[in-house]
């Protein structure tokens, strides 16, 4: 069983997915995460500095540690996914999908056009195929369905189309980027709430059998609440907050001796 096929059976049996951001350059945070129990890490190269080889690297420490790699893009930009997918993620994350075009564009960039989604990926995988050691016509045939891809749902213009987005065909998930989603939201002439909005993606999703996703506060309360919403993957804290907050608890336990 493939790691992204624990995290889709553990959705199954009714279980919520978690997982951590990651921003650091170092790899030691995706790797610790790992052993620390998390499915899967956001490995953040829309925001933050991470390159590609430290990309790379973190896909490398949370796989080799026994967690799912998901990384999400700057942009919905097919060059930039390409060069993602062919380091072998297990799931690539779009943000500020705002339309079915936008959508349609970034599973295309998913997909090579002989693949049933008839995309547009150019083929090169590297450590997608093992450095070689793999099958590669076998992986150009199934490469589509082996990542998870995942499209972010962050304005009130890409709420305005949810209904469009979600007949998309190849979509494995949606995820409610709520904190740009209220911005957008706060910024709109038209009287919308953020809760009202949330709950009426999360409906939509529901009906259309598209795993959703959400970030939530590293409280047991609030993974409880987006769930009863029907939430099924969340991620939570980030390496570098986490690291200074755990630093500043050090310090702070020693006091002024």
């Amino acid at each position: 069983m493939t790691r992204i096929d624990k995290v889709r059976e553990k959705i199954a049996q009714g279980d919520l997915v978690k997982g951590v951001f990651i921003t650091m350059a170092d790899s030691v945070s995706s790797e610790m995460a790992g052993y620390c129990g998390y499915d899967y890490v956001w490995i953040d190269a829309e925001h933050g500095a991470l390159d590609r080889q430290e990309i790379l690297f973190h896909i490398r420490a949370a796989q080799g540690s026994g967690c799912c790699a998901f990384v999400r893009v700057r942009a919905v930009e097919p060059s930039i996914v390409k060069a993602i997918l062919d380091m072998g993620p297990d799931g690539i994350i779009f943000p500020f999908c705002d339309s079915a075009d936008i959508a349609r564009t970034a599973i295309a960039a998913c997909a090579y056009p002989d693949s049933p989604l008839h995309g547009i990926r150019g083929q090169g995988p590297v450590r997608a195929i093992r450095y070689g050691l793999d099958d590669e016509a076998t992986y150009l045939k199934e490469a589509y369905s082996k990542v998870w891809k995942i499209l972010q749902i962050e304005t009130i213009e890409g709420y305005r189309n949810v209904s469009d987005i979600i007949k998309v065909p190849g979509i494995d998930s949606l995820f409610i980027g709520a904190a740009d989603l209220g911005r957008s939201i706060a910024g709109c002439e038209d009287h919308y709430q953020l809760e009202e909005v949330y709950d009426d993606i999360c409906k939509q999703v529901r009906g259309a059998n598209i795993v959703l996703g959400a970030a939530i506060g590293p409280t047991k309360d609030d993974a409880v609440r987006v769930k009863q919403k029907g939430v099924q993957w969340v991620v939570f804290g980030q390496d570098s907050r986490i690291l200074a907050e755990g630093l500043r608890s050090n310090l702070a336990a020693v006091g002024q001796a």
